[in-house]
């Protein structure tokens, strides 16, 4: 399945676009829920949301569940999924969905483009577990590349595999199931946790970039635990 969704907020006002299974919905003010209008995706599946911020525009981005990332007919085969976003000056995009949830015999590479304009925001959440209950998890890619007039402020990839030992091992995740990232960039900000920290189940990283924005990074044994500092 191919489909690709559009997200416009302006002085006019918030339009949208959607395309079966990305299903777009207004719950009020300036918040916009993603309604999976099918289940997956699916192994083979290419997702796109393109994303339109307005000068001095904000907008609230969430899910309405978690992403469960299956395998599909042809094993072997990855779901794509990318998140493009222009956001103006003194514009603010909030984009912090429900987790994606890799499961057995899956893999997903998604992507996210962030073009910031000068005096713009962008806050950006992404949680991934690997695998249901009982699971081991799939394969997971999640390249993220951000700019900020024009010049580079952010590139991260992250490369998850529940099947994997070293990747699984005391240099990967170290059992971890779920893994976190909080990006707070456009604007210098205060960091919301320590730089680093360890509790029971959790264990997270907080750094500052070279331009204006904070990344965190959280590992932990269940989303509960990550949502203490994402």
């Amino acid at each position: 399945m191919k489909a690709q969704a559009e997200l416009t907020v302006d002085a006019s006002g918030i339009r949208w676009r959607s395309a079966a299974p990305i299903v777009l919905r207004s719950t009020g003010g300036h918040r916009i829920h993603l309604v999976q209008g099918a289940g997956g995706p699916l192994g083979g599946d290419d997702l796109a949301l393109d994303i339109h911020i307005g000068p001095g525009c904000a907008v609230q981005l969430r899910s309405v569940a978690a992403t469960v990332v299956q395998a599909g007919p042809c094993p072997g085969t990855a779901a794509r999924w990318a998140v493009t976003a222009s956001v103006a000056d003194g514009a603010v995009l909030d984009w912090r969905p429900e987790p994606t949830v890799v499961c057995d015999g899956a893999q997903l590479h998604s992507r996210i483009t962030v073009a910031l304009q000068p005096g713009a925001r962008a806050v950006l959440r992404e949680l991934v577990v690997l695998g249901r209950a009982g699971q081991r998890g799939g394969r997971f890619i999640g390249e993220l590349a951000v700019d900020l007039d024009g010049a580079p402020l952010l590139a991260h990839t992250l490369l998850l595999d529940g099947a994997d030992p070293v990747l699984t091992g005391p240099a990967g995740t170290g059992g971890g199931r779920a893994v976190g990232m909080l990006l707070d960039l456009g604007q210098e900000t205060e960091s919301p946790v320590p730089e680093a920290g360890e509790q029971p189940g959790l264990r997270w990283a907080c750094s500052a970039l070279e331009g204006p924005g904070r990344m965190v990074l959280a590992l932990g044994d269940r989303v509960t635990d990550l949502l203490r500092v994402l």
